[in-house]
């Protein structure tokens, strides 16, 4: 039997006879009064002050567990709810695709447990770890994704991590594995905005960096900070073991402000607000430490016969025992080592079991 293939023009990609196939454009020029009546596609900001743009590239970098995958949920319900993605404005409704290697089933079953899946389901795509990893060097995969990418029509695709699918740390690598998912992505102002998960190297212990100088701290900085136009970091609030805080910063943003940082506590699969966070403390992490001990906390309520908020009771324990706001918070935290103790009453008053 014979077996050979035989090719067609569709699988060859070639014109059929006497059809002229216009060549590719590879670049082209403007004027300045082309450039200055250029108007952007009205639905092309989706966050913040061109923080995430329709065809642009981003980044949001991390240590390990800071909560780089959650940042990038928060960031798709915010784009199906319309709600704000840590303080930058959701401009309108948009869809996003997770192409995602770090979490199981299981944990995304845990990530959506609280919240309402209903409303999100025509939003939001995730892919649970695919099972030969992220084949970018394998035609089939790049298929199949474009072909998902077709269907769902996303305005916003997440890869995380990066070090998934760029398997050495070499500038070459990096080049060559971006290119790759590039080609799979739609480009131009039309596409939909690509985000990078990337993990942060690990800083030294005397210092805290901050501002601009974060995007120093991104694995392969070179390729994954000249390339996105805009770049996010996301830090522990502190070294405490305990802590559930995370401080949120632009620090690059190409296209217009930076806007502030901000700090947020992880809850609920998602983030909530930290007010009166202690910007001093957080540039000086190597001063103030102090273990709060149950004893501190009894006689900090007076063994039960107090109640107080809980700003009230962090300043209080500050001042009885001379720690760190960090320190405070994470002892007072429902989630800390005494909260078999610690109880909150209808008024969200915090009170003590002796």
């Amino acid at each position: 039997m014979n077996n050979k293939i035989i090719e067609t023009n569709e699988m060859r990609d070639v014109p059929e006879i006497g059809e002229i196939k216009p060549p590719k454009q590879y670049i082209q020029f403007l004027s300045p009064t082309e450039l200055k009546g250029y108007q952007p596609p009205q639905d092309m900001i989706l966050v913040g002050d061109n923080h995430i743009t329709r065809g642009a590239v981003f980044v949001i970098g991390g240590c390990p567990g800071v909560g780089k995958s959650r940042a990038s949920v928060a960031l798709a319900i915010a784009g199906a709810t319309g709600k704000d993605w840590f303080g930058l404005t959701t401009h309108r409704r948009f869809k996003t695709l997770i192409i995602q290697n770090e979490n199981g089933r299981t944990r995304l079953a845990k990530e959506f447990s609280e919240l309402n899946c209903d409303d999100l389901d025509q939003y939001i795509r995730i892919s649970p770890p695919p099972p030969f990893g992220f084949a970018f060097d394998q035609p089939d995969f790049c298929e199949q994704l474009k072909k998902a990418i077709e269907e769902f029509k996303p305005d916003l695709i997440l890869i995380d991590p990066w070090n998934a699918a760029a398997r050495d740390q070499t500038l070459s690598d990096y080049l060559e594995t971006f290119d790759r998912i590039r080609s799979v992505i739609p480009a131009g102002d039309n596409g939909p905005a690509f985000g990078i998960v990337a993990h942060t190297r690990k800083p030294k212990s005397d210092e805290r960096t901050t501002g601009r100088g974060l995007s120093n701290l991104i694995s392969g900085s070179y390729v994954l900070t000249s390339i996105p136009r805009s770049v996010f970091v996301i830090q522990h609030a502190s070294d405490q073991t305990e802590e559930n805080r995370i401080v949120f910063t632009c620090c690059k943003n190409n296209d217009g402000e930076l806007g502030p940082r901000s700090c947020w506590e992880r809850c609920n699969g998602l983030f909530a607000s930290v007010e009166d966070f202690n910007w001093d403390e957080f540039e000086s992490p190597g001063e103030k430490r102090r273990t709060i001990t149950e004893e501190d906390l009894n006689t900090m309520f007076d063994s039960g016969k107090i109640k107080m908020t809980r700003k009230q009771a962090m300043e209080k324990l500050m001042k009885q025992t001379g720690c760190a706001q960090a320190a405070a918070y994470n002892a007072l935290s429902p989630k800390g080592r005494a909260a078999a103790r610690l109880q909150q009453d209808q008024n969200n008053l915090l009170m003590w079991k002796s």
